[in-house]
């Protein structure tokens, strides 16, 4: 299924273990060399600014492709336009597999771009010869069955949180059109649903197995966090259901089991933070830190305790305070938290490369042979002839 070469990505993964363990001195400068001697990485990945420098320009080279086949087939008429988005989406999806195979590109900006193209093109045109006040929870189906075997293909972040967020698309569409017993539960399905999705990410992505879809698991998981949390905030229930379900509510009236919705916007991100610290779990505290933002936002938009001014000051400041204290006190390790950098980024598979650096470093030694090595032994005495 997966279009990388998986011994090369295991390689990868070594390099990437034996350059932690050589910033911690853990290993030597010749133990580092051999190790990726040994393990050999033939994908072509450029640094960051050059991937989104081809990203863009691969773009742009789809783009002005698809108008010159516009220009060279002249007006469009008909249904002809939805044909051309599909094969120009194949012919990209073509290209993305030989670039792959043939010039070994792995994450590099080209096959980045021609893949998000490729889907796109691909979707818009088959979306586009569907009926168009067809169910939008088939669209939505169809968007997450082509994402999901992306993500699956090409071990893309961006695919699987398209896959996630079409999925909880898929089940909105699907739950608004059972009544209002559907469009008053909805929010609280869509959060159902997103710690599900999260429980069975957060179980399955430690399996061996799935060790190159890592990027892929930590994506979904702070998707359907953001998402779990998000379709019960108060702000998002009022005004998604004002404008989706024509609702008219007037400045300051409040929706049905508004106190409910206060109470998730306000508690889940704590809970969120609480959980990270007792777990010591990176994604669970930074989204829930991200998502204190959305808190202030919401609770700022419908209660103003002071002017803007004077609350930005302030919560700088407290802030600005907050950082000082936990900085001070994780000089020293506490809890098992520290404020310096323990360059653990790669734990995962850091056994692997601990073990090729022993392997490496005893490498001089001749392997035992196989089965027992019997022969040339003679005995005597006794009247005994002959060789043993």
């Amino acid at each position: 299924m997966l279009a990388y070469n998986k011994e090369w990505l295991d390689n990868r993964t070594t390099q990437q273990e034996a350059a932690a363990a050589f910033e911690q001195h853990c290993i030597s400068r010749e133990e580092r060399d051999r190790i990726n001697q040994a393990c050999p990485v033939p994908f072509y990945t450029p640094n960051i600014y050059i991937r989104i420098g081809l990203f863009l320009l691969t773009l742009t080279v789809v783009l002005f492709s698809l108008l010159l086949l516009i220009v060279m087939f002249g007006e469009i008429s008909g249904r002809s336009w939805q044909a051309m988005l599909i094969f120009s989406g194949l012919v990209a999806c073509g290209v993305l597999e030989l670039i792959v195979r043939d010039r070994k590109h792995y994450h590099s900006g080209v096959d980045d771009a021609l893949l998000v193209a490729g889907a796109a093109l691909l979707l818009t045109g088959i979306i586009a010869l569907l009926p168009g006040n067809g169910p939008y929870a088939a669209h939505c189906l169809l968007i997450f069955a082509v994402t999901a075997f992306a993500a699956l293909r090409f071990a893309s972040w961006l695919m699987t949180v398209a896959a996630a967020l079409s999925l909880l698309a898929c089940l909105f569409y699907t739950s608004i059109h059972l009544g209002s017993a559907g469009r008053v539960a909805t929010p609280l399905l869509l959060t159902a649903a997103s710690y599900i999705l999260y429980a069975l990410v957060s179980k399955t992505k430690g399996q061996t197995k799935l060790r190159h879809y890592r990027a892929c698991g930590a994506a979904a998981e702070v998707t359907t966090l953001v998402t779990g949390c998000l379709c019960v905030n108060y702000f998002v229930v009022r005004e998604a259901g004002n404008a989706c379900f024509n609702l008219d509510l007037q400045p300051g009236q409040s929706i049905p089991g508004a106190w409910l919705f206060w109470l998730c916007t306000v508690l889940i991100p704590l809970a969120y933070i609480a959980a990270g610290v007792w777990k010591k779990n990176v994604i669970l505290l930074r989204t829930g830190l991200l998502l204190i933002a959305a808190m202030v936002f919401t609770i700022k938009y419908y209660h103003h305790l002071a002017p803007i001014e004077l609350e930005m000051t302030a919560g700088g400041l407290a802030m600005i305070a907050v950082a000082y204290v936990l900085i001070r006190y994780l000089r020293t390790p506490r809890h098992g938290f520290t404020g310096s950098d323990t360059g653990k980024r790669h734990l995962p598979g850091k056994a692997q490369g601990e073990s090729l650096a022993i392997a490496e470093t005893y490498s001089g030694e001749p392997a035992p042979g196989q089965g027992f090595g019997f022969g040339g032994g003679t005995g005597g005495g006794g009247g005994a002839q002959g060789g043993w």
